[in-house]
């Protein structure tokens, strides 16, 4: 079984143990996310079966989308509603304009430090499982870019508020440092993704829903549509399943899009993936170049 599953991961479980789920479902033994939610957090987990489990690398998810509800006035260590609460503020009348100047703030580029209650990884060890020990590390801050930051609603003490942000945002770390910013610190009460990439909610399903033999599966070509195809002959396809680079004189030059030099491409046999590759010449070059010279990398080959 090769192609995607999308699923609306429930509150409570971890990542993994959805994909072990998903794998006891399918009886399957090849499957994996494309990236990881925390526990406390809902929503868009997709996960790859099979041969797709090669497409991670070229799937575009350079877009998440989020919900969210801040709760001012309780700080936490995991900076949600796990955690262990490190200070209480009483919480001040704040009016909306006062919410909106801080949202401002955390608009475009935005350095994040990521939490020590985190996946990332500091000399091959989880952050979390440091944290767990009380153990705190110091860690490089990076840039993400937040493209849109909404309110979607105010009842003291508790903001709901929309995220539209590059991949590797913590909305954890966001709603602390705007919960900071207000003055009275703060942690997240609920988080939803409801896009990731291509994908977003109205696309998921129940964990539950799969198990009663309800698989919506999403091909392999269909996962990865960003990148341009390029068709092949059935001996083409064969050849490069065998390993061997694509030639000039391998391209059907009929109906061929045009690429660049350094594009990924997916090499196709009529609706089946072939392989994903990149081009080490554009087409406006090919001119340029012998019958045998190979003018497209094989970076990933498909059975």
């Amino acid at each position: 079984m090769n192609g995607m599953v999308i699923l609306d991961k429930e509150k409570g479980v971890t990542s993994q143990k959805v994909v072990m789920e998903v794998k006891r479902a399918l009886k399957i033994k090849r499957a994996g996310h494309t990236g990881t939610l925390d526990p406390f957090a809902t929503g868009v987990l997709p996960i790859c079966l099979g041969d797709a489990t090669k497409l991670v690398p070229f799937l575009d998810d350079s877009i998440k989308e989020y919900e969210a509800v801040l709760r001012l006035g309780i700080a936490t260590d995991t900076m949600d509603e796990t955690g262990k609460v490190l200070y209480e503020n009483k919480v001040i009348k704040l009016t909306l304009s006062d919410i909106l100047d801080v949202f401002s703030k955390y608009k475009g580029e935005v350095r994040q430090t990521p939490p020590m209650f985190s996946a990332v990884k500091k000399n091959g060890v989880r952050l979390h499982k440091l944290a767990r020990k009380g153990i705190t590390l110091p860690r490089a801050s990076r840039t993400v870019f937040i493209e849109e930051l909404k309110l979607l609603g105010y009842n003291q003490p508790f903001i709901r508020f929309f995220v539209r942000c590059s991949r590797g945002t913590y909305v954890r770390v966001l709603g602390s440092d705007i919960a900071t910013e207000l003055g009275y610190g703060g942690h997240l009460t609920e988080l939803r993704r409801i896009r990731s990439g291509m994908f977003k909610i109205v696309d998921a399903q129940s964990l539950e829903d799969l198990k009663s033999g309800n698989l919506r599966l999403v091909p392999m070509l269909e996962a990865i549509s960003n990148i341009k195809e390029i068709h092949v002959t059935d001996k083409v396809a064969e050849q490069i399943r065998e390993g061997k680079q694509i030639r000039k004189s391998d391209l059907t030059w009929l109906d061929m899009e045009e690429f660049e030099a350094g594009e990924k491409l997916k090499i196709c046999k009529d609706t089946e993936l072939v392989s994903v590759a990149q081009a080490l010449v554009g087409t406006n070059d090919l001119y340029k170049l012998n019958e045998r010279d190979v003018v497209i990398k094989l970076l990933r080959v498909f059975n």
